[in-house]
């Protein structure tokens, strides 16, 4: 990928694992991870996506961010490159719905959060441990139609991107999803512009939740990923089932051949390959208790 060459923390096409904290995980003896680290970093992964620092208030007090603060180390410890979301807000999905003048000003306080959050993150764990940033928002299809909507939303993601670099110059992510509210073509042209503000875009396949059907998906996919490098930096592979409504999201992992065969997948043009997440894989069924 031409802008990450340009870095050395992650100057190829990683191949990485989603990692979404919860504060039951705290529950889990610490004394596991270490050796969950080790079998990732055995079973072929080089990367560890931390969705998020901090989710609302889980995470923020002391105690559960020293708690984050160490798993992070004991991955870098296993060989894992780290690449560190930052402050995501339970309420981004209904606060998106905002007309343009206070959505622009809700992402500018975003941005400044993730600023913050960067900063102490950057100082606490150290840079050389810090190969990439995440934003923990997602962008989906139907918000982002509207050309008032999309000029915000490039003008929040290059903010964010000139906030991180300040802090810490690395490449910045953010995943986005299909869920046929726009065609392939302005899906695509959607995933261009967020890389045109300077954020690589990892696109989630979809299976997991299963709105459209596989052909569908494809089509979406083949679309985004084009292989000119304008397009999408790389592809999320669900290794769930989901079994809820996305109001309250419930998913089960898939079964033990289903979820080696997905796990063999890798992203198009010599994209980036990312799996979610670590509590569905055989080896992590100590997190779904």
């Amino acid at each position: 990928m031409v802008a990450l060459l340009l870095a050395p923390w992650l100057a190829q096409a990683t191949t990485a694992v989603f990692y979404q904290p919860q504060t039951r995980d705290r529950e889990v003896a610490v004394a596991q991870w270490p050796g969950w680290f080790a079998q990732l970093r055995a079973r072929g992964f080089d990367t560890l996506v931390v969705q998020w620092t901090q989710y609302g208030d889980a995470f923020a007090d002391p105690a559960g961010h020293a708690w984050l603060l160490q798993r992070v180390r004991e991955a870098r410890a296993a060989g894992l490159r780290v690449v560190l979301g930052l402050h995501s807000d339970p309420a981004f999905f209904q606060r998106q719905e905002m007309p343009a003048t206070a959505l622009d000003d809700y992402l500018r306080s975003l941005a400044r959060q993730d600023a913050e959050a960067a900063r102490r993150w950057a100082a606490e764990l150290g840079e050389q441990d810090i190969a990439g940033w995440y934003l923990p928002m997602e962008i989906d299809d139907r918000r982002w139609r509207e050309p008032e909507a999309r000029e915000v939303l490039r003008d929040y993601l290059a903010l964010e991107r000139r906030q991180l670099d300040r802090v810490l110059a690395r490449p910045v992510f953010v995943s986005t999803f299909f869920a046929g509210h726009m065609a392939p073509a302005a899906y695509a042209q959607l995933v261009a512009d967020v890389r045109g503000s300077g954020v690589q875009a990892w696109v989630q396949d979809g299976a997991g939740t299963a709105r459209l059907s596989r052909g569908e998906s494809a089509v979406y996919l083949a679309s985004a990923m084009s292989c000119d490098r304008k397009g999408a930096a790389g592809v999320v592979y669900e290794v769930f089932r989901q079994t809820g409504g996305d109001e309250a999201f419930k998913a089960e992992p898939l079964d033990g051949r289903d979820v080696e065969v997905a796990l063999v997948q890798r992203a198009p043009c010599g994209g980036d390959t990312a799996f979610f997440e670590l509590r569905y894989l055989p080896e992590m069924e100590a997190l779904r208790r």
